[in-house]
């Protein structure tokens, strides 16, 4: 089974960058970071370092003092836990002064030649892998090998040569390495990528699966709608609608409580003979109003 891997940037990502470090003593790792390298490893990733040394091209540093640079960076991190699985490093540049590391390379990002290194000596699934760096080449060479991209946003005073152009969108934009564990950490793994080779799987990607669309459903409101619409058209159930012996029933009601309380009115003025006259028209009243309810019931 192949390996998956967090191909990562060196400056600006991993350690300060004052310009062309040229000696370990310059080695100073930003905060945080072994903390990122450490939950990354325990979620079984490889932590590889990719990064562009022009200085060497350019006679600012040999490859022997980057060796020296690189062995202090990993005995900081060694010293708070954390290990890298690997560094790779370019060294050409196509204005270098050293004829030997003047030219083109396809080492050199936003080629992705060292991520295709690391992949085979590595046995690294590069669609299971990603890659995170603060300038748009390490996300285009991320994007070439076929891995998903992040992006470390650097303050414009932090790398005042850096020109911050949009050629190539991450997947992710975070606030340095510690941010870039959390969200891959919290992203679900893609599909494996089934491929007769390396690269055919970067040149051809399979595409995404479509998304699929569920059945329509109702929502709360317009279930509510419809069980209302159901009771009122249930078989045997009767619709309220007009009807007149329940009008004048509850017309017939009301009077005869009016009776009833004239009657009361008679009786405490000492009238009894109008109070037996109205206790007579309210009584009839209330047989009325019964009569017209029992009408409305078989209606």
């Amino acid at each position: 089974m192949s390996n998956k891997a967090v191909f990562i940037d060196r400056d600006h990502t991993l350690i300060e960058d004052p310009g062309y470090i040229s000696a370990p003593e310059a080695v100073k790792l930003l905060p945080g970071v072994e903390l990122a390298l450490k939950s990354l490893s325990q979620a079984g990733y490889k932590i590889v370092v990719v990064t562009n040394q022009s200085g060497i091209a350019r006679g600012l540093l040999t490859e022997e003092t980057l060796e020296k640079i690189h062995a202090e960076m990993r005995r900081q991190l060694s010293e708070k836990g954390a290990h890298l699985d690997a560094i790779y490093y370019c060294p050409y540049h196509p204005e270098g002064t050293i004829e030997r590391y003047a030219g083109e390379s396809d080492l050199r990002k936003p080629q992705p030649g060292m991520l295709l290194q690391g992949s085979r000596e590595l046995d690294i699934d590069l669609s299971q892998s990603w890659m995170v760096g603060d300038s748009p080449r390490d996300i285009e060479a991320g994007q070439r090998a076929g891995c998903r991209t992040i992006r470390v946003r650097v303050r414009v005073s932090d790398a005042p040569g850096q020109v911050d152009e949009e050629s190539a969108q991450a997947d992710f934009t975070v606030r340095n390495l510690v941010d870039a564990a959390r969200v891959i950490l919290r992203e679900p793994t893609r599909q494996p990528v089934v491929s007769s080779g390396l690269h055919e799987a970067i040149e051809h990607p399979q595409p995404q699966a479509q998304a699929t669309e569920a059945p329509d459903e109702a929502s709360p409101v317009q279930q509510e709608i419809l069980d209302r619409v159901r009771k009122l058209t249930a078989p045997g159930k009767k619709t309220e609608t007009f009807s007149l012996p329940r009008m004048l029933g509850a017309l017939t009601q009301v009077l005869t409580l009016l009776g009833v309380l004239i009657t009361f009115v008679q009786m405490y003025y000492g009238n009894m003979r109008g109070a037996i006259v109205w206790a007579i028209v309210s009584a009839t009243m209330q047989i009325m109003t019964l009569t017209l309810f029992v009408a409305w019931r078989r209606d």
